[in-house]
């Protein structure tokens, strides 16, 4: 049995609607981080564009979209990887920013200051 080790990461932001059809999607290439960028981009509308970060081989992004029980925002306490699969601990809370009646799903798109070779994603409550 193959130990978990924990990942350091950034919870760069929370979007309110779809970035990726899948309930996960990793961001290994540049190309998919702008189409990405791109969906986010045409969503904002006339507010400044958010930068696109850069892929690079120190680090991994993904986008998860935890589902939502009794709040209507969640914030990840912890990221471990073990045997291809990423373990992704959340906690929901009611964000005051997010309409209190809102039960989407928030699409959160995570950086892992490491280059993971994530085959499966779990999102543990």
């Amino acid at each position: 049995m193959s130990q978990k080790s924990e990942i350091q990461f950034e919870d760069n932001y929370h979007y309110s609607y779809s970035l990726t059809e899948n309930n996960f999607l990793v961001i290994d290439t540049q190309d998919k981080m702008d189409k990405v960028y791109s969906i986010i981009h045409k969503k904002n509308g006339g507010q400044r564009l958010a930068p696109i970060p850069t892929v690079n081989d120190e680090e991994t992004f993904i986008i998860i979209k935890p589902s939502l029980k009794n709040a209507n925002d969640v914030s990840v306490e912890k990221v471990t990887f073990s045997n291809e699969t990423l373990y992704i601990k959340v906690k929901e809370f009611n964000n005051p920013n997010v309409d209190a009646k809102n039960r989407k799903s928030p699409n959160i798109i995570l950086k892992l200051l490491k280059k993971i070779p994530a085959k499966k994603i779990i999102t543990q409550y």
